[in-house]
């Protein structure tokens, strides 16, 4: 019989080390929801141009000759306008913050939002056409998703704004190895960069000044030190009927001595 409860208390440890806790596993864990519904402030902070960024500027309204100056679509009408094509084409803030511009010459875009860039560009360009109408759009607005997700890469956001859990649905979301405790948001600043602990196990993470993402933002999904349980739930299976023919053949042979 000892060896019988050897394999037991075996298989126990086996059973405790394989256990993830469902905090590891489940989004936003939060016991006070019920059926009514909650609020979770969130604080959005507004993305500002910087050094670097690439801009798509679309001036309608024009004659052909100065079209074809702005508008990228005007110098090709079958041109397959995909992100390589919007970042050689687009116009890039250079180092003093500024934009080079046909006809209007050097715009500061530095530290403006986006909306606040396209009225800027607007006033500059009614100084020079009549009837004219600016579209501006960022088309550097990319963030990455790296480790235990299903699709890691690099992912373009095309509406100005993406939250947390969007981008990690770009990347079919964590894997089963996932640890959704300690995704790791890593952000540059003119000081360097800023990485931070983000637990998505709890509701918290929707009201944080992180939930909503920022260009070139680097999300990490680290794995956990152990596999989930219903992960092992074939396995743990065959080994408990192991234990349970070991402790009959055991019977059956201390019963014929």
């Amino acid at each position: 019989m000892k060896v019988t409860k050897i394999v037991i208390a075996f298989a126990v440890m086996a059973l405790l080390a394989s256990c993830v806790s469902k905090r590891s596993i489940n989004y936003l864990h939060d016991s006070s929801l019920s059926n009514t519904s909650k609020l979770f402030p969130n604080r959005k902070f507004e993305y500002r141009i910087q050094v670097n960024d690439v801009l798509s500027i679309r001036v309608l309204g024009l004659d052909d000759a100065n079209a074809r100056l702005f508008n990228v679509e005007a110098t090709n009408s079958s041109l397959s306008l995909n992100d390589a094509a919007l970042y050689v084409n687009g116009f890039s803030v250079d180092k003093s913050g500024n934009v080079q511009l046909p006809s209007v010459g050097k715009v500061r875009m530095q530290g403006l939002t986006v909306g606040e860039a396209q009225e800027l560009l607007q006033r500059k360009i009614n100084e020079y056409f009549a009837n004219a109408t600016v579209i501006l759009k960022l088309v550097s607005f990319r963030v990455s998703v790296l480790g235990a997700v299903e699709r890691p890469g690099t992912y373009f956001v095309y509406n100005n704004q993406i939250t947390l859990l969007e981008a990690l649905a770009q990347a079919g979301g964590p894997s089963e190895m996932g640890d959704k405790q300690h995704v790791t948001l890593m952000r540059q600043s003119d000081q360097g960069t800023q990485a931070l602990y983000l637990n998505l196990g709890k509701t918290e993470v929707l009201s944080s000044e992180y939930y909503y993402l920022l260009p070139n933002d680097v999300v990490y999904v680290p794995a956990v030190g152990a596999r989930p349980q219903r992960m092992n739930l074939e396995l743990l299976t065959v080994l408990f009927a192991a234990i349970s023919a070991t402790a009959v053949v055991i019977t059956v042979v201390q019963n014929q001595r």
